[in-house]
């Protein structure tokens, strides 16, 4: 990697790791074959993912 700065790696591994919880906490919440406990708990992947979206955004802006 040498000299080349490593926002980039972050931003994106930030990024692709909010979608990612937020499609596996959403396909946990619209399951059906779930119990309401478990359909709850996807809500803290959706909310992970968010912050997740929102850390390799400000990181973005904070690059620029």
């Amino acid at each position: 990697m040498g000299s080349q700065p490593w926002f980039p790696y972050l931003w994106g591994v930030l990024g692709g790791l909010g979608v990612l919880l937020i499609y596996y906490g959403l396909r946990r919440l619209t399951d059906k074959a779930r119990p309401d406990p478990a359909k709850k708990a996807g809500l803290w992947m959706v909310n992970a993912g968010v912050l997740a979206l929102a850390g390799s955004m400000a990181l973005a802006i904070w690059v620029k």
